[in-house]
């Protein structure tokens, strides 16, 4: 397969890096989209395994890890612009896994900064709400300019990506997003893991004490790639249009999906390895200033009808 594709003067290259995972996946679902998104993008693939793209999607392999080969085969893609989705995002592994996730979550981004540095190329960066403390009392959420404090070590990761984005001199668009959802055939959500449970009459335990913006993947895809067409700069948070708590989130489930609310029981507090921000509801008004009317980003009700209407086909 070609991957060094020849675009039109109209067409921008975009090269998906973490083409395999769950949002690079949606990534490529509007490619050539009648829906007005992506039609001036033309999207190459790429990730450490094989692909699992269609087969005409042009990809390679890469491990952002290793700068030579990194260099290499971004040399030959020859992008425009590169949106980096790869990373290690279970905030657990991270806390214990330390060495791999800084190699993946810093060495890795650095790597492509300085590759997007030495050949001109855009990056879009895949942030967190986790770069929050979550220390503001409810009601009060977190804009672009808040200043972050990260507390796990996967928030920490991902907060060093981004200062050496910041600091690198190239042009940049970074979107913070949360908790993100949506039908997945690799591995459970959040949301699917509360579908999968009711489903199967199995009783959950949801904690009550972690707030967060609900993201529907399908919208977060459309959002970023109409960011891109757009040529928005800078940092935008791009998450669900809903600030809802772990054990609200659960509550929609079962209201929308028709499940037992008495198998969900409400906690005020679970273990984990790694510490959670309590409050990090990510405030979306610059987003939406610029999105709206065209596109908009879909509260967790919506996300969750969307589910409902389309699982079949989502999970084919």
């Amino acid at each position: 397969m070609n991957n060094n594709i020849k675009t039109g003067n109209n067409l921008k290259k975009v090269l998906v890096i973490g083409a395999n995972g769950f949002l690079g996946t949606n990534l490529f679902k509007f490619r050539n989209s009648d829906k007005g998104i992506s039609q001036n993008l033309n999207l190459v693939g790429a990730d450490l395994e094989s692909s699992n793209l269609p087969s005409d999607v042009p990809f390679q392999k890469i491990d952002i890890t290793n700068y030579e080969q990194l260099e290499k085969k971004i040399t030959e893609i020859s992008p425009d612009i590169i949106v980096l989705t790869a990373a290690i995002t279970n905030v657990d592994e991270c806390e214990v896994n330390r060495k791999i996730a800084k190699k993946v979550n810093v060495l890795g981004p650095l790597n492509v900064v300085k590759v997007c540095k030495k050949l001109s190329v855009k990056l879009v960066f895949l942030s967190t709400d986790f770069v929050f403390d979550g220390m503001k009392k409810e009601g009060f959420y977190y804009n672009e300019t808040d200043i972050p404090n990260p507390l796990s070590y996967y928030a920490k990761t991902k907060y060093k990506a981004e200062l050496i984005i910041f600091g690198s001199g190239i042009e940049y668009l970074i979107c913070r997003t949360a908790v993100l959802y949506g039908w997945n055939k690799k591995r459970l959500n959040f949301i699917t893991w509360i579908l999968d449970n009711l489903k199967q009459n199995k009783p959950i335990s949801v904690v009550t004490n972690q707030i967060n913006s609900p993201t529907f993947v399908i919208n977060l895809a459309q959002t970023i790639l109409k960011l891109i067409e757009m040529n928005a700069k800078g940092i935008y948070h791009t998450a669900g249009d809903c600030i809802l708590n772990r054990y609200e989130m659960a509550i929609k489930c079962v209201e929308i999906f028709e499940f037992n609310k008495n198998l969900i029981t409400p906690l005020d507090y679970f273990k984990q390895n790694a510490i959670r921000p309590k409050n990090v509801g990510l405030d979306i008004t610059k987003l939406k200033k610029l999105i709206e009317p065209e596109l908009k980003m879909y509260n967790l009700e919506e996300g969750l009808i969307y589910m409902k209407e389309h699982r079949i086909d989502l999970q084919k």
